[in-house]
């Protein structure tokens, strides 16, 4: 019983969001406060998340001064803090994802069939927000570390098939069976660049919302959680009708 329940869940995480697919529904965008262009889409799709109310903040813990200011200067302009200043136009999407959350992996199977149906439409940027355990973490700085050896996409389909991965000399088995310099990159995953890279992110998802996984900003459209298919296509329909935002106009 206990695992037909399991089977089931899991059906349902996979089937759910592609539910959705079969017809289409009228979307509703609430404008964000303090955050323009940016806006919410209506309501959360299917997540996983930790028992923090707000990600990157901790009330049993003392102010942190670089924490403030990294968010201070998410607020002071939002779009080059997701999107960079690439002059691209492009629909740009940011993906926060845990390597543990089933629901990111829903949504990432739904973005790569958009991505496979319609090519060069959009310019994706990740972002590695480990929530879920010590687990999570190691595997997002080895795939960061992995990046820094031109590898990010190599080692991260390699960690989804093995998540659960909390020793260091599996990341440097897993990295050699890639054919990339093992030892180097379980040294550069304790760069304080990797621990920026986090703290980035975990700052942009407070200011954001983002308490669980998955989290994505299509263009200006913020939404928590996986999505049926036919709403995230309906999303970028939207956003391509509208001027490019301002940090990636030419």
């Amino acid at each position: 019983m206990l695992t037909g329940g399991a089977a089931a869940v899991a059906a349902w995480i996979y089937a759910a969001p592609r539910l959705g697919s079969l017809w289409r529904r009228e979307l509703v965008y609430h404008d964000l406060d303090g955050l323009a262009p940016f806006r919410e889409l209506a309501g959360t799709g299917a997540r996983s998340s930790t028992n923090n109310v707000i990600v990157g903040f901790d009330v049993a813990k003392a102010p942190d001064p670089a924490k403030a200011a990294r968010i201070a200067a998410i607020r002071a302009d939002p779009c080059a803090a997701l999107f960079g200043l690439a002059k691209d136009l492009r629909v740009p999407v940011a993906f926060f994802s845990d390597f543990n959350c089933p629901n990111c992996r829903v949504l990432e199977t739904i973005l790569a069939d958009y991505q496979k149906a319609n090519p060069g439409v959009l310019r994706l940027v990740r972002f590695e927000l480990p929530l879920l355990g010590a687990a999570s973490t190691t595997a997002s700085k080895a795939v960061l570390a992995a990046d820094r050896q031109g590898a990010y996409a190599a080692m991260h389909d390699r960690l989804l098939r093995n998540r659960m991965v909390s020793d260091l000399n599996l990341v440097k088995a897993m990295a050699e069976d890639l054919g990339l310099d093992g030892p180097q990159l379980v040294a550069d995953m304790q760069r304080p660049e990797i621990d920026t890279a986090l703290d980035q992110a975990r700052a942009l998802a407070a200011v954001f919302g983002f308490y669980g996984t998955p989290g994505m900003v299509i263009g200006r459209t913020v939404f928590l959680g996986a999505i049926p298919a036919a709403d995230v296509a309906q999303i970028i329909a939207d956003e391509r009708a509208l001027p490019p935002l301002p940090c990636l106009q030419a």
